[in-house]
């Protein structure tokens, strides 16, 4: 932060003197002083769209006159600090040379005026902290669970990695036996995937993002709340999140993290800020500011990859949640622990029911375990990471086939280099150490590569010239790639 201090000697001039000859020289610069007290002037100068980019403040004693530039957004640098002190002692001498003893009265007068609203609104300020506090409690609660579930998290995360699962790009497999909630699992026995999947992450960036957004709501929220409804509030929406990502998915997906609890705790607080709970000067801006947040996150989480799902069944719960806290919090000396203990009792039961009406057969569980065998061996991320290049290049080697007037320069250019890269990709896949059944798609993949590598070539052929033999031969080609595509898609 870019700053200037000025001292100047005015020998024969008491502090409030000097100060009255200040506020002379604020009004010849046109600055207009904000606070006052004990011989001391603070103005803030340069307004702009987003404040003010100076604060001069400005004590006065006996003899002495020292002024401090402080420019908080940076935009002028040191020199601009140093132009404000230099314009301000130019402006103090100018004003102490023909200054008359009836202005510095008037001038003092004034200053008194504005040292009485300082106090006015050094007390409004103190009372409506202390009025946040008596509710939010930011003074002296603490925040031990929210750094105990930051721990949990953290260090399930380096257990995972450290036994081999990939920090940056995990495997469904490795999510799921790890614990994620994967729907014919935890609908077929594993009831303990609800909670368990709210500890485990998908990678670094996944964990990252989550305790940083944890930690922000649980600087607020933990301390007001109180431990015990806290942690249950964080432990049932997360259970909800689960059921919530078990019901949208028809089709099992391996979901975790803490994102589907952590949206809870925001909802919690979200119905708390929309009560009058919290006083009004703060809680609009924080409604504001979360409700925000939640909505850019729930966006965002329209992408592919991102299980929606469980952070819209997190907040929704959590404001349930926090309208049932609402009633306990007006009420100080009623039980939390009784408020909690009602909570996840309602929450368990809750589960149970939906796990005990959409209970799915052993055999579903047998034949979804086995095919997570078939895909749980060490060099899962790389075998994933060249499928999704086959994938990615299939769909731009089919682009320029897919227009109305197919350009054969067009295909040359893209689709017989983008087959190319599938090819190898596809033979890099053979390398690895996989399953017998991962070996098996492998090689299919690899066939079916070469075969629309062969169909492509076939069709520049034909427009070159067309061949009634080639044309025989570019169907037959098509229709066992096509073939060789269903069976990959059936045995997805």
């Amino acid at each position: 932060m870019p700053e200037r201090t000025q001292t100047l000697v005015v020998e024969g001039y008491d502090g409030r003197k000097i100060q009255a000859i200040a506020f002379g020289a604020l009004l010849q610069l046109d600055w207009t002083a904000k606070y006052a007290g004990n011989n001391t002037l603070v103005s803030y100068i340069h307004k702009t769209m987003k404040g003010y980019d100076s604060e001069i403040t400005i004590q006065a004693s006996d003899d002495r006159l020292t002024v401090t530039s402080k420019m908080p957004q940076e935009k002028a640098g040191d020199e601009g600090a140093e132009k404000d002190v230099t314009a301000f002692m130019n402006a103090f001498e100018t004003v102490k040379a023909k200054v008359n003893d009836e202005e510095i009265e008037a001038w003092n007068q004034k200053v008194s005026l504005i040292e009485e609203d300082t106090v006015k609104l050094a007390e409004q300020e103190t009372k409506q902290m202390k009025e946040v506090d008596s509710v939010m409690k930011l003074s002296t609660g603490n925040r031990y669970i929210t750094y105990s579930i930051i721990v949990i998290n953290a260090l399930v995360f380096i257990i995972m990695t450290v036994n081999g699962v990939n920090a940056f790009k995990p495997t469904g497999v490795d999510i799921i036996n790890w614990g994620g909630n994967y729907g014919t699992l935890t609908l077929s026995g594993d009831w303990w995937r609800l909670i368990t999947n709210v500890f485990v992450h998908i990678g670094i960036v996944h964990i990252a993002f989550n305790m940083y957004a944890l930690f922000m709501v649980g600087v607020y929220l933990e301390p007001m709340l109180g431990k015990t409804r806290y942690l249950a509030a964080y432990l049932c929406t997360g259970i909800f999140a689960s059921l919530a990502s078990l019901w949208w998915h028809k089709d099992p997906v391996a979901s975790a993290g803490a994102s589907g609890a952590i949206f809870g705790l925001y909802g919690v607080f979200l119905a708390l800020l929309s009560t009058n709970l919290v006083p009004k000067h703060i809680r609009n801006s924080l409604f504001q500011s979360i409700g925000i947040f939640v909505a850019y996150t729930l966006i965002y989480g329209m992408r592919s990859g991102i299980d929606n799902a469980s952070h819209v069944g997190g907040l929704l719960s959590g404001l349930g949640i926090g309208y049932l806290y609402y009633f306990g919090l007006k009420q100080p000396k009623k039980k939390s622990v009784a408020t909690a203990g009602g909570l996840l009792l309602a929450t368990l039961t809750a589960a149970f029911l939906y796990l005990n009406q959409n209970k799915l057969s052993q055999e579903t569980r047998m034949q979804a375990k086995e095919k997570i065998k078939e895909y749980d061996f060490s060099d899962a991320s790389k075998y994933d990471e060249q499928f999704t290049k086959i994938v990615e290049s299939e769909k731009k080697a089919m682009a320029p086939l897919q227009t109305d007037n197919p350009d054969p320069k067009q295909v040359e250019l893209i689709s017989l280099p983008a087959w190319d890269t599938a090819g190898k990709a596809a033979e890099l896949m053979k390398t690895y150490k996989i399953s017998d059944k991962a070996m098996e798609k492998a090689v299919m993949l690899g066939n079916y590569v070469e075969l629309r590598k062969e169909q492509t070539h076939l069709w520049l052929d034909i427009q070159a010239k067309v061949d009634s033999l080639k044309v025989t031969e570019f169907l037959r080609v098509r229709m066992a790639a096509d073939s060789i595509l269903r069976n990959l898609n059936s045995s997805q």
